[in-house]
This record gives structure tokens, C-alpha cells and sequence, in this order.
């Protein structure tokens, strides 16, 4: 399903793409209120497989998490985004 986009990235990338998309999807089939929930319970997964991770690659996503949740709190805490939109079942 993601393989054409998946290819798009280097190839030592890929294994931690495929861990951040497979926490996401795990996400998503666990009943949400809200997009920040999406996002931080994602970013947790990612963190907690960062931990079986080689040391380089977990350093990366840990990294990379951060990232994700300091652009996520700059977007939903800016007065452009609506504070009470939430996922609709």
C-alpha cells in the first residue's frame, strides 16, 4: 500500500518510516477525541519501539518525535487552528 512513497526515502530510512506509520495506524484503530491524541499516542509508540531500536535508529526517532510534537504544539496552539475541531466517528 505505501510502497511507491516508502521507496521515495533512503533505504536506511525506511524501517523507521514503516515503525512511525504501523504506531500511527495502531493509533488510529483506538477510539480518539481529538487529532492531538492521534499525534501524541503515536509519538509515544514510536518512543516506546525506539527502546528495541539500534542505538543510531533510536536515536533518530526519538528525535524525530520531537520534532512532530513541537510542530504539532506551534500548530494547534496558533489562533489559525480551531481548538474544539475533533475526529468525527
Amino acid at each position: 500500500m505505501f510502497g511507491s512513497w516508502l521507496r521515495s526515502f533512503a533505504p536506511s530510512l525506511r524501517g523507521q518510516i514503516m515503525v512511525g506509520m504501523a504506531a500511527m495506524c495502531w493509533v488510529c484503530g483506538i477510539v480518539a477525541n481529538s487529532y492531538l491524541q492521534v499525534i501524541f499516542r503515536g509519538s509515544f509508540w514510536i518512543r516506546q519501539w525506539s527502546l528495541l531500536s539500534k542505538e543510531e535508529d533510536g536515536r533518530m526517532m526519538k528525535e524525530g518525535c520531537k520534532h512532530l510534537e513541537g510542530m504539532t504544539l506551534q500548530l494547534f496552539g496558533s489562533r489559525v487552528w480551531k481548538n474544539h475541531k475533533r475526529l468525527e466517528a
